[in-house]
């Protein structure tokens, strides 16, 4: 403690901690009175002031001064800054607050020049003066370092690999305007950053984060760059305890069925892939592998030892032990007793069922079932069956016993164990049966005294398929239907309730039926009807419906398609021409051809001929349809019956023979019922088609001259009447001329012109008509009842007539 006197004030200063504390009666000023500062970062020099008394008029003015004997050199004035000292112009700055009273002086950036300087600062100079507080008692000296101090690292927590610490990296400094970065070379987790002031003037910077340990050695750095440029780094290396967990000895089950191979594994987990260690098991005879790997997204290493482990009836109740030794010597060992059951393979005795069996909500299904035992069959036998279920047995038939609720009263044996027959029969089926899987057992034993394999009793189980819809009959038909003979239907449906069948009935035909019950295959039999009856042309089709006790129904429809009859084909043909010839055609059966009736042996071209074809048969729902190979004029079917059951279709049509001389040919085809066809073939020799042609040709000549001729002549007579007209009234006056000389121009053309030799053959005038054939590209012309004939047009796209390989009647 120092004792000062001044203006009748008494002033005493302290120095605490490196901080000088100085006051009057009435005023106080706090700060270092030495601070370091790293050259050429920042140095803030903190500063408060306190007062009881005399309270300045501008408390956020403060001056900084240099301490010197005499004068009072400025450091920092906000109000006069020219006269700051050179060495201090431009680098300082003070933060001042009224409500906190502070004075602090900010120097940046800190140069070598700063070194040892002696400052302090002054409150409200111009009214707060030395009489009321002797400011320049209390200084604060620099000091200037090149060197950057290293960060500080530290570590808390249990250094474990496996485990997470925290990781601490500090700085000291005196620049909390521009504070240091700092930097680690671990992945950060969590981390904060802070920023603290001291006591003594200086502040922390300080980086926490959480580091998780994976290496039994590793190296924390951290790295701190100062305002201004310097930097510095610290490092601290761990070293990790390595742990290692506990062993254990696992198996898919509690228990071990005898002869099964099941697998077993020892497993440990450790953190130091150095401590690699090695298990075996008392069990030395059985084959076993070890694996070690990294677990991912950690720092644990785990080696495995599977064992396959394959049980006999004497294990039981014996341990299993693994055994790891260590690297370090050290040892661990963990253990499993043996539960073993005796296999159910192993029993002596098997059974056989079906896979799946079908039947019908509300009937019956029996399950045919067969047993056997390898050696002698014990006396006294029962056999129950059970619902299968992983890991419980629940009783569909129990003899004496509880059965679950589904199957209770709906249940009973078929045949004789005696027999080896464990055959199960099951009422009233309903749709909660469906897909259920149900097996037998056969053994004095019980079942939960014996070890299973999962699909043990699953691969030998019976699925049960329940439907809900009664399924169609079959309905057949047996050989080929033709009416008038006898024919024969049957209609079949498979079920699985021997002790109440279906109910089969056929409609739509009279017959006589005969009923028949087979078994097709174990659990499974065959109802079928079959009727027999005289086919007739009015059967269309088969029904057959099936009726089952439940109350379900189906049924199904079938077309019979009865064939027909055909009888022998009939053609008759007249020409209009005088002269007929009759030709006789043999008719041959299966298939029968058609006979055509007398044509003329010779035809002249452009001749009309009609021409019928007709044909007995027994169908009438389905007639022949008839097709020619001439295009025809016209065609008339009609339809006839000659008796019962016979009836008589003919086609009749009319056509014109065709140019072109040779031998045609002439075609009539029948097509029955089921595309079944009948053909018959005549021929006919043409002749005449070069006088057909020529007939035709000059009537069309002429009559195409004469229009040219008139269209030429009228305008010119019409021309020369206008001309005579308006000459005669010109020459009204004139004398009349000689009698030679009155002839017109008309009358001396009328005489030399076609129409005077037109004129004088009246009666060979024809009148002229076109006509195109149907179905036909041909032209054909005549002149009043002459026969019609093909344009002269024409000619250039027809075949020469006189090529005997021309087609008379077209394409036929």
């Amino acid at each position: 403690m120092y004792k000062m006197f001044g203006f009748g004030h008494v002033i005493l200063c302290y120095y605490i901690l490196g901080y000088i504390w100085c006051s009057s009666s009435a005023w106080q000023v706090t700060m270092p009175r030495n601070i370091k500062g790293l050259l050429g970062s920042c140095l803030v020099i903190p500063c408060s002031y306190n007062y009881d008394q005399y309270p300045p008029k501008r408390p956020d003015r403060v001056v900084w001064y240099q301490y010197v004997s005499r004068g009072y050199p400025i450091v920092y004035d906000n109000w006069n800054r020219n006269d700051v000292l050179d060495i201090f112009k431009g680098r300082t700055d003070v933060y001042t607050s009224s409500h906190h009273r502070t004075c602090s002086l900010l120097i940046d950036p800190v140069t070598l020049a700063d070194h040892s300087q002696k400052l302090y600062p002054w409150v409200d100079p111009e009214n707060v003066g030395r009489g009321t507080y002797r400011f320049f008692d209390t200084t604060v000296t620099l000091e200037v370092v090149g060197t950057a101090d290293p960060p500080v690292i530290e570590i808390f927590g249990n250094t474990v690999i496996g485990q997470s610490v925290t990781v601490q990296c500090s700085v000291y400094h005196t620049c909390p305007t521009y504070p240091p970065s700092l930097r680690l070379n671990i992945p950060l987790r969590n981390e904060r950053l802070t920023h603290s002031p001291l006591s003594d003037g200086r502040s922390k910077t300080m980086l926490t984060t959480t580091l998780f340990i994976e290496k039994e050695y590793q190296t924390v750095e951290c790295y701190v760059r100062h305002h201004g440029g310097r930097s510095a780094s610290a490092s601290k290396t761990l070293t990790s305890q390595c742990p290692i967990s506990k062993l254990t000895v696992s198996s898919a089950s509690d228990e071990f069925l005898e002869g099964d191979q099941s697998t077993v594994t020892c497993t440990v987990s450790y953190t130091c892939y150095r401590n690699i260690p090695t298990l075996t098991w008392n069990y030395g005879n059985m084959p076993a592998s070890s694996d070690t790997s990294k677990l991912s997204g950690g720092a644990q290493w785990r080696t495995v030892s599977t064992l396959t482990f394959t049980a006999s009836a004497n294990d039981n109740g014996r341990s299993l032990i693994c055994y790891a030794r260590f690297p370090g010597g050290q040892t661990k060992e963990a253990s499993v007793t043996l539960r073993v059951k005796r296999n159910i393979l192993n029993l002596g005795w098997s059974f056989t069922a079906p896979a799946t069996i079908t039947g019908l909500k509300g009937s019956c299904l029996i399950i045919p079932c067969k047993f056997s035992y390898k050696n002698s069959q014990p006396n006294d036998l029962q056999v129950m069956w059970y619902l299968y279920q992983k890991n419980e047995y629940p009783a569909v038939f129990n003899q004496g016993g509880s059965v679950i609720s589904k199957f209770d009263g709906r249940t009973s044996l078929i045949g004789s164990v005696v027999e080896q027959n464990c055959s199960l029969k099951i009422e009233r089926l309903e749709m909660s049966h469906n897909r259920h899987r149900l097996y037998p057992w056969i053994d004095k034993k019980s079942i939960t005294s014996y070890g299973t394999i999962d699909h043990t009793f699953y691969d030998g189980s019976t699925e049960l398929v329940v439907s809900e819809h009664a399924p169609e009959p079959q309905l057949s038909i047996i050989g080929i239907l033709r009416v008038g003979e006898q024919g024969t239907v049957s209609c079949s449906v498979r079920h699985t309730c021997f002790s109440a069948p279906p109910t089969l009935t056929l409609k739509d035909l009279p017959g006589i039926d005969q009923n028949m019950d087979t078994l097709v295959s174990e659990g499974i039999w065959e109802r079928k009807i079959v009727r027999t009856w005289t086919v007739e042309e009015e059967h269309q089709s088969v029904s057959c419906a099936v009726n089952y006790p439940a109350g379900q129904s189906a049924e199904k429809s079938i077309p019979l398609n009865a064939e027909c009859s055909i009888s022998p084909l009939n053609i008759s043909s007249t020409s209009d021409q005088t002269q007929e010839v009759n030709i006789s055609m043999r008719v041959k059966t299966s298939p029968e051809k058609p006979v055509m009736t007398p044509v003329p042996e010779e035809v002249d071209a452009g001749s009309t001929i009609t021409v019928s074809c007709s044909v007995t048969h027994t169908c009438s729902s389905h007639p022949p349809v008839f097709s020619w190979s001439v295009s025809h004029l016209t065609s008339e079917v009609s339809h006839i019956m000659m008796s019962r059951g016979t009836w008589q279709t003919t086609s009749t049509i009319t056509f014109i023979v065709t140019e072109g001389d040779g031998v045609r040919n002439l075609t009539c085809n029948a097509i029955f019922w089921r595309n079944r066809e009948q053909a018959h073939t005549v021929s006919l020799n043409v002749k005449g088609s070069l006088m057909y042609r020529f007939k035709c040709s000059a009537p069309v000549a002429f009559s195409v001259s004469f229009r040219a001729l008139i269209i030429i002549t009228l305008p010119a007579v019409f021309a020369v009447f206008i001309w005579r007209k308006r000459k005669h009234t010109d020459e009204s006056l004139k004398p009349p001329p000689r009698p030679e000389q009155r002839r017109s121009l008309w009358d001396r053309l009328s005489r030399q012109s076609f129409w005077s030799r037109f004129s004088r053959r009246q009666d060979r005038t024809a009148n002229i008509s076109v006509a195109y054939t149907k179905n036909s590209s041909n032209v054909t012309c005549g002149a009043e009842s002459k026969p019609r004939c093909p344009s002269p047009k024409d000619n250039r796209r027809r075949p020469s007539p006189f090529n005997p390989e021309n087609q008379l009647f077209g394409n036929f």
